[in-house]
């Protein structure tokens, strides 16, 4: 009797095991800065390499499906352009550096969870520039003019970029992050 219970611990550890490594490789998989000296990561480029199975599971985790590589591109920043963990308690300036495709978005997901909701968005269709020409969004937990994004209380949150691509090559978002004031 005592093998039979050592037996199923160790299968039931060996599950347990393999299912976190499993968990930990789909979430870590095919994540690699878009360019050098930008906040943003994607998995794009790992959607067609050997990594492709794991990272394919990580959006069907998430419940959506993949974006189509040569149609859609997305990347993610979890720090500003400085390298800081974007924080709730900031206020945060979001500032195109380039030109913008035909359609993008950008939106704040409040936390890294499978079932986060996304917090607020904005994007090609919602978004006035300034005087300037200058397209700015602003990421704060008080309403400010002009473009705002809502943040979470008091925690980490991501931004998500969206965007029309025709290529499958990595999105470069247009964007840089600057924090600002904290509380």
């Amino acid at each position: 009797m005592r093998r039979f219970i050592w037996a199923t611990a160790y299968v039931a550890g060996g599950v347990a095991v393999g299912c976190f490594s499993a968990f930990a490789l789909i979430q870590s998989a095919g994540v690699e800065p878009v360019a050098a000296g930008t906040p943003w990561l994607s998995r794009a480029a790992a959607m067609s390499d050997a990594n492709g199975f794991y990272v394919r599971s990580h959006y069907l985790l998430e419940g959506r499906l993949p974006p189509a590589p040569g149609q859609m591109g997305e990347a993610i920043a979890e720090t500003d352009s400085e390298g800081r963990p974007l924080s709730g308690g900031c206020a945060y300036e979001i500032t195109a550096t380039g030109p913008l495709p035909r359609w993008w978005s950008i939106g704040i997901i409040g936390s890294p969870s499978v079932d986060a909701e996304l917090q607020s968005t904005a994007d090609s269709d919602t978004t006035v520039k300034g005087p300037d020409g200058k397209l700015t969004i602003h990421a704060a937990q008080e309403p400010m003019p002009g473009n705002w994004l809502k943040s979470p209380d008091r925690r980490r949150f991501t931004l998500l970029y969206s965007a029309l691509s025709s290529s499958p090559k990595p999105l470069q978002p247009p964007f840089s992050i600057t924090r600002g004031a904290c509380s």
